[in-house]
């Protein structure tokens, strides 16, 4: 049988065009924050140029360019971002980066009582930490934190800290620090046995690899547009489970969500303030919005989303994970040392490594950012977290082979200039 052409391969000169700074920067970034995209700049821009020709109006009907929750984008964000992890639109919401949307639910969405206990490790980003830890220090719920092992979470580990008091499993299903990938239906499974929650940072995945909430069976994921989902800061999604959507009662309210019969009562002759908004939320996942997705960054999410539907996720991942494949082995062969887990289903074109000695890291990192006169600078990050680091490069599905080749031989002259 031959093998399927992957879309991307084929139109890799063409796709690299959407973004401009390529021509000028080796990007290998993604994890930090991404370039932009000539599909949502366009789509950003041509939002205000609607708010410039009036196109704002709300009554009797909302325009192209009113308020962002009240335009047919948000519903469209719903449509594609629920498509896009096999989820059903009512369990899906627009919101922004996941520290936010963490604070609103943790906070808010839980009756925490001491003697509940919160699975975490200490490979989790710092921005829900510090929010556990709060929770411990409010609420005395308990934080166990695994160790990783390596630059990777057991599974065997997970199991021993989860118990019947386990409320929640909070975990990121790509380690921002190191790379490391969950198999997240198989630790779904377990949380669930005993009857835990899983809460899904999956910023440092979506976009990356492909994501079936379905299959995994997750209850809670949250994600932002500006990193491997490659489009505007300022969007994202929360995927809350439709079974759980209505177990769940925020402690917070907006007003655009409650179950109005014939909608929003503005225009009504005898309005009343009180009377019209006595009613509960909506039971969808826009329960939990708070709508702080603002209009430019709802048009361009939708067109990133469009985009995606365009290249496949499928076609991503495994571009994206060869890429990872060629780095890792690439690093190795100038003598570095790898922090990412090899194994292809334990990661996916994030990969952590040092080249020994954290001074010569630093020093390489200061010499990709001004590699020599003429010469493209190198866009990574140095990340250290839990004893993994020092130098992240993502390999995305826009990159090339041409690009890996170029870090490496500018890391192997630092190396070589000690």
């Amino acid at each position: 049988m031959a093998k399927k052409e992957n879309f991307i391969d084929e139109h890799i000169d063409e796709i690299r065009k959407e973004f401009k700074l390529l021509d000028y920067w080796v990007y290998l970034n993604a994890g930090d924050q991404m370039i932009p995209g000539n599909y949502w700049l366009k789509a950003a821009r041509e939002f205000y140029d609607f708010v410039e020709f009036g196109r704002m109006e709300d009554i009797p009907v909302a325009d192209i360019a009113t308020h962002p929750f009240l335009t047919t984008a948000w519903n469209d964000c719903i449509e594609l971002g629920a498509k896009f992890i096999n989820a059903d639109p009512s369990e899906v919401t627009n919101t922004y980066r996941p520290a936010i949307t963490a604070n609103l639910l943790l906070y808010n969405c839980f009756d925490w009582k001491k003697g509940d206990n919160i699975v975490t490790t200490d490979l989790n980003y710092p921005s829900i930490m510090y929010i556990l830890m709060d929770l411990r220090k409010r609420y005395g719920v308990e934080l166990r934190v695994v160790k990783n092992v390596n630059g990777e979470i057991l599974l065997s580990d997970m199991e021993k800290v989860i118990d019947e008091k386990t409320r929640l499993l909070c975990v990121d299903r790509t380690a921002a620090f190191g790379g490391f990938t969950y198999d997240m239906k198989a630790l779904c499974k377990l949380a669930h046995a005993k009857g835990a929650l899983v809460f899904d940072d999956a910023i440092q995945a979506f976009g990356a690899i492909k994501i079936d909430v379905k299959d995994d069976d997750v209850d809670i994921m949250v994600t932002g547009a500006y990193k491997w989902q490659c489009g505007p800061e300022g969007a994202g999604l929360l995927y809350v489970k439709k079974d759980l959507i209505r177990k769940i009662d925020p402690r917070y309210r907006d007003y655009l969500w409650a179950e109005i019969p014939g909608g929003i009562p503005f225009a009504l002759k005898d309005h009343d303030n009180m009377k019209n908004w006595d009613f509960p939320p909506v039971q969808t996942a826009n329960k939990f919005s708070q709508d702080v997705t603002i209009g430019p960054a709802l048009f361009g999410w939708k067109e990133t989303l469009r985009f995606y539907e365009k290249i496949g996720i499928e076609n991503v991942e495994q571009r994206v994970k060869r890429l990872g494949t060629y780095l890792i082995d690439s690093l190795e062969n100038i003598g570095c040392k790898v922090m990412t887990p090899k194994a292809i289903k334990k990661r996916h074109g994030m990969i952590v490594y040092t080249t020994g000695s954290y001074e010569t890291d630093t020093k390489s990192f200061q010499r990709f950012a001004g590699p020599g006169r003429c010469m493209k600078p190198i866009k990574v990050s140095m990340r250290a977290l839990g004893g993994i680091g020092n130098i992240r490069a993502c390999a995305h599905f826009f990159n090339t082979e041409a690009d890996i080749d170029y870090l490496v031989k500018v890391q192997k002259m630092v190396m070589d200039s000690k």
